[in-house]
């Protein structure tokens, strides 16, 4: 894979010197959910409830021209800001000031997938940062290690074929020397996977298959799907990586796919080091609903009648909330639904579903808030009919049927708190759009998300109460990341829609970055 690296405004970028790479601190947010544990909890207190009134905008940026939707979640890491476009461009940002440090431009073929939905749609969720890498995985099917301090192409590895019609919108996990990466596609009938490669030369370590082969075991000689689209959750106290997987192919069709489909719809843990299944959870058996398991799983301890539990907790599509014990993989609490459910088999006349096939919660992440013991749930109220179709059109092979939604259906969202150490809501909100960024806490007792309309909102985490809100102008595909240099600490949103923002015309879409701190400039409210 070829390189193109834009040096913009940093000629040591160019020369090779470049700047010196900085290590994970405190307050830098290094990983996809800021730790390990994937908790999205910043432990910044600076802005909090009493000076959230004063937040400005410190710095933005449009993310380049031809640029919209935005996936992607940002990483800041020793002053650094790193960004991915929805056409997998890298950027790297002065944190503190937004001057454009590098730009990397890979070379990608665009063409060989129908892209995200099957709506021809391509978007990037982020990379991954590590001992002076960064790592990216393309549309195409590379995975990349790029320098962190001048954007230089240092290897390029091969994760599958794109012909299969296979495609990565994934943000990589790195740990322990391995970089954990998985596969889109599934609706179209890739079988789903997700593989480790080391991450000094990018050779591939080991692979595990969610599902059998076409044509073996359950899965119809079309069939495939157990995607991975998410980033791996890696508990470094056990050495085990927690996946969740996508639906089984075809879709809406069973009757040729018998029992429950494993490894569709369920969280897998493996061993980090070798991919050895250790437990899953499946959450929907015989899936008929397009109801993935692909919210990154977040690992916390939580106190449950008096004693300390570590837990594993997922936000699934079928608008369930799990709870899961992080050694069995067994349920800690009953699932909890936090958006309206009307669930049954679609038929030839057509079922109305609710959730429909966009989910409960998309792949949306959860945050953690140690001091309320509560996890922030993104959800999604839009129902669809789903109509089996025995006579399907090209392109609708997979699926195995038609979805549409109703015409007088209005979407809207919901934005919950749940109690851990109850498995109950703490507190519930109905939202005016569907949820689908995401959620991000602080120890200032905030929790912040943003919606369809383009209003970014700061909460009181212990009760919902809303402090603060600004319309920013275009559709939340993403969670706001926080992080301090030097004194201050800032807030960076990422905005621009997803590809369910489009394929359900659900707000503004575009592509820019705002990055917010006391005092900052005015912003439209």
């Amino acid at each position: 894979m070829a390189l193109l690296a834009a040096c913009v405004g940093a000629v040591a970028a160019c020369s090779g010197a470049g700047p010196v790479y900085h290590p994970p601190s405190y307050h830098d947010w290094p990983y996809f959910g800021r730790d390990r544990n994937a908790t999205r909890y910043a432990p910044e207190t600076q802005i909090n409830a009493g000076t959230v009134k004063r937040l400005g905008i410190a710095w933005s940026t449009g993310l380049g021209p031809g640029q919209y939707l935005v996936e992607g979640f940002p990483l800041e890491v020793g002053g650094t800001l790193y960004l991915t476009t929805s056409t997998d461009e890298v950027q790297a940002y002065n944190a503190a000031t937004g001057h454009l440090k590098w730009q990397y431009t890979p070379v990608v073929d665009f063409s060989a997938s129908q892209g995200v939905g099957g709506y021809g749609v391509t978007v990037n969720r982020g990379v991954a940062v590590s001992d002076g890498k960064v790592y990216e995985v393309t549309f195409d099917d590379h995975l990349l290690a790029i320098s962190a301090a001048t954007g230089e192409e240092l290897w390029s590895s091969a994760v599958t074929n794109p012909s299969s019609g296979a495609y990565e919108t994934m943000a990589p996990t790195v740990y322990d020397g391995l970089v954990f990466v998985g596969v889109s596609g599934g609706d179209a009938g890739v079988r789903g996977f997700v593989a480790a490669y080391n991450a000094q030369t990018g050779r591939q370590v080991w692979r595990f298959y969610t599902v059998p082969a076409p044509g073996t075991g359950w899965v119809p000689k079309d069939g495939g799907g157990g995607a991975v689209y998410m980033p791996p959750t890696v508990d470094t106290r056990t050495g085990l990586v927690y996946v969740g997987t996508g639906n089984p192919s075809p879709t809406i069709v069973g009757v040729n796919r018998p029992g429950p489909d494993l490894y569709s719809d369920s969280i897998l843990a493996l061993r980090a080091r070798t991919g050895k299944l250790v437990w899953y959870h499946q959450e929907v058996a015989h899936d008929l609903w397009d109801y993935d398991a692909e919210s990154p799983v977040m690992i916390v301890d939580t106190r449950i009648h008096g004693r300390t539990v570590s837990a594993v907790a997922e936000a699934g599509k079928s608008g369930y909330f799990f709870l899961m014990n992080a050694r069995t993989g067994k349920d800690l609490f009953p699932r909890l639904a936090f958006v309206k459910e009307h669930h049954t088999p679609p038929t030839t006349k057509g079922t109305l579903e609710c959730p429909g096939p966009v989910g409960g919660s998309q792949y949306s992440p959860l945050a953690f808030d140690p001091q309320t013991n509560a996890a922030y749930v993104s959800g999604i109220n839009l129902c669809f009919v789903l109509t089996v179709n025995t006579k399907v059109k090209q392109g609708e092979k997979s699926f195995g049927g038609l979805r549409s939604i109703p015409a007088k259906e209005k979407p809207s969202g919901t934005f919950s708190a749940v109690n851990l150490g109850t498995g109950r809501f703490l507190w519930r909100r109905t939202m005016p759009t569907p949820m689908i960024g995401g959620a991000t806490a602080t120890a200032g007792n905030l929790v912040m998300t943003g919606d369809q309309h383009g209003t970014f909102y700061i909460m009181n985490a212990r009760t919902g109460r809303t402090l603060w809100t600004a319309n920013l102008g275009l559709a939340f595909g993403s969670a706001p990341i926080v992080y301090s240099v030097g004194r201050t600490e800032y807030i960076a949103v990422a905005l621009g829609g997803s590809a369910t923002t489009l394929g359900s015309r659900l707000g503004p879409i575009g592509a820019r970055l705002v990055v917010f701190k006391l005092g900052g400039k005015p912003v439209a409210r």
